[in-house]
């Protein structure tokens, strides 16, 4: 009779471990990393400054899509549209407006040329920017500037075999 009682827990636990022996063995089968695992991971930091509607400041979903995706990317890489969310607090008196700010980041990106694309007060802001590793990773989408660099867009450059503007004379007076 104690062999049946011993042949019966030996039998237990195999039972019970045999599972965990397969899961490390499977675990062990697949840690071989990849040629891909040690490229960066890239996220943008994304920045926005709105007006506030009716004093409250939400969230504003930033839409990012890939355009052309260039070179290699490490597999934990996103490679498609993808939204992220950017809090928002305030509203705080800039100038005399009631604006909204907030700052967040994206999701790991694939490198290439991706557009970025958030509702505002003033209308939809849209860009595209090249990501890649050591370019600039910031995105400042500022409601009523064109652009995601927050600068005024830069006067448009003369057409070829036209010559440029001349400036305005100095005022006298």
């Amino acid at each position: 009779m104690s062999f049946l009682k011993h042949s019966g827990i030996n039998a237990l636990g195999f039972a019970c471990l045999a599972p965990i022996a397969l899961a490390a063995i499977s675990l062990a089968a697949c840690s071989g990393g990849s040629a891909n695992d040690d490229l960066p991971l890239i996220r943008a930091t994304l920045t926005i400054k709105t007006v506030s509607q009716g004093g409250v400041c939400d969230s504003v979903p930033v839409r990012v899509s890939p355009k052309e995706l260039i070179g290699e990317a490490n597999k934990y890489a996103n490679n498609k549209m993808m939204v992220a969310e950017v809090a928002t607090t305030g509203p705080t008196d800039e100038n005399g407006a009631p604006m909204c700010n907030g700052t967040g980041e994206t999701l790991p990106m694939a490198p290439g040329k991706w557009e970025f694309s958030a509702p505002l007060a003033s209308g939809s802001a849209t860009c595209v920017r090249d990501i890649e590793p050591n370019g600039d990773l910031s995105i400042l989408l500022i409601d009523g500037v064109e652009g995601c660099s927050g600068a005024p867009a830069e006067a448009a450059a003369p057409a070829e075999g036209e010559a440029p503007a001349e400036p305005a004379p100095p005022a006298t007076g």
